[in-house]
Parts: structure tokens; C-alpha cells; sequence
């Protein structure tokens, strides 16, 4: 009996998949230059994939279009960051609530795999601790997939974007640790018990103590004074 095989994936979705993992774990950093004709040489696709990629990241908000100039890795400010949480404090309570109570039972088992993937370890390497944000960041949006909510989802995958991004960018740092809290456990024990309301307070305070977190990370860091936020690193 044969396997099938799996379905081709275009060279522009190639092209797209590539550098917006790039862009999300900031192998490539927010506010870099970017065109068409060095991201073709660096990555190995022609001109067309890469720009038929630009184009839907354009759209998701991860680059933005230079006028004459290319593109710019949409950059992060101390008010850009400041307002993605307080919108997450908003929407993501909401998501985890109806996906815990409307998950079925495959996707709950889907949730449950990739929050015990996102528990951290002892002395993690960045890499694995990126991993974890991934794990965790692929949880999240399977319980947004529950809900079955077009415009819910939309809005939630655009957020984890640049959650994402300022996570990945505060892990690049090796004196800004990112300890992580209890809750990939305790929303399990609610997911298994599909207690939305108590799974919902849970998120809501788990977002509100990482935006304080962030905001005292970030204001320590030199390139907040020039407005837009940098690897140390770079």
C-alpha cells in the first residue's frame, strides 16, 4: 500500500513560511530594511516568490512598505508593545474561555500536547526556550480554533504575531530571563475540566503579570530611548 504524498507547497508559501519564522523568532529584528533582491540572495528564492511573501506579511502587519525604499520589519516601540498587551488582555481571556468550553475532544487533546510541550526546563538554551514560546503560542491558537469564531481567530493570530516577537526578542538577552508561571498546568487541569470562566481569570492574570514584566525588561533597555526597540545584540 502506498503513502500518499503530501500536497506540494508553492515556492511563494515557501518563501512566505521561511521568512515569517524569520521574522517572528527575530532571526530577522524589527525595524531591519528589507528587498526584494537581497532577500533573494540570502534565502535562495527568485524575486517572485519573495515578493508574493512580502506582500502577506505586508497584510498579517509583520513588514511594512518603503515608499522607493523596499521594506521595513515592522518595528517595536514601548507604546507598540504597551497596547498589544492591554488588547490582549482583552481578547485572550475571552478566546481561552470559549475554546475551553467548546474545544472537542481531539482538540482538547491538541491543546493539552502543546502546553506540556511549553513547560520550561532547567537552565534552558535560547533555543529551546524559543520552543517553548512556539509550544505555547501553538496551544493558544488551537484554543482559538475551538471557538469557531472567523473574526476572533483573525484577531488572535495577528496579536500572537508580535507577542511572539517581543518574547523572542526579550529571550535574545542573556541577563532577561523570562521565568515562566504555573499556568500551562493549571490551564490543562481547567481545559480537562472545561471550566471557561475560571480558565479565563486565570489567562486574564497571567497576561496582566507579563505585561508588567515586559514594560520593566524593556525600559531598561538602551534602544527604547531612540523610540524603537532593538536586540541589545545588534
Amino acid at each position: 500500500m502506498s503513502v500518499p504524498s503530501p500536497e506540494p507547497v508553492s515556492l511563494g508559501d515557501a518563501a512566505y513560511r521561511q521568512l515569517r519564522a524569520d521574522i517572528v523568532s527575530c532571526r530577522i529584528i524589527p525595524g531591519r530594511r528589507l528587498t526584494e533582491r537581497s532577500l533573494a540572495e540570502s534565502t535562495g528564492f527568485g524575486i517572485s516568490p519573495i515578493r508574493d511573501a512580502l506582500t502577506r506579511l505586508s497584510h498579517e502587519g509583520l513588514v511594512r512598505t518603503l515608499p522607493r525604499k523596499g521594506y521595513q520589519v515592522t518595528p517595536l516601540t514601548l507604546k507598540s508593545v504597551d497596547d498589544l498587551f492591554t488588547l490582549w488582555r482583552i481578547v485572550g481571556p475571552e478566546t481561552v474561555r470559549l475554546g475551553v468550553q467548546d474545544a472537542t475532544a481531539e482538540q482538547r487533546r491538541q491543546i493539552i500536547t502543546a502546553f506540556s510541550t511549553a513547560k520550561p526546563g532547567s537552565d534552558e538554551a535560547d533555543e529551546q526556550a524559543m520552543r517553548r514560546v512556539e509550544a505555547a503560542t501553538a496551544a493558544f491558537a488551537s484554543l482559538a480554533a475551538a471557538t469557531d469564531n472567523d473574526y476572533l481567530i483573525s484577531v488572535h493570530d495577528r496579536l500572537q504575531n508580535d507577542i511572539t516577537r517581543v518574547l523572542a526578542l526579550i529571550m535574545t538577552e542573556a541577563d532577561t530571563s523570562m521565568p515562566d508561571p504555573s499556568i500551562n498546568g493549571e490551564l490543562i487541569k481547567l481545559l480537562e475540566r472545561r471550566d471557561g470562566d475560571a480558565a479565563a481569570a486565570r489567562a486574564r492574570d497571567y497576561i496582566g503579570d507579563l505585561h508588567a514584566r515586559v514594560l520593566r525588561i524593556l525600559t531598561r533597555w538602551p534602544s527604547v530611548v531612540a523610540s524603537e526597540i532593538t536586540s541589545m545584540r545588534h
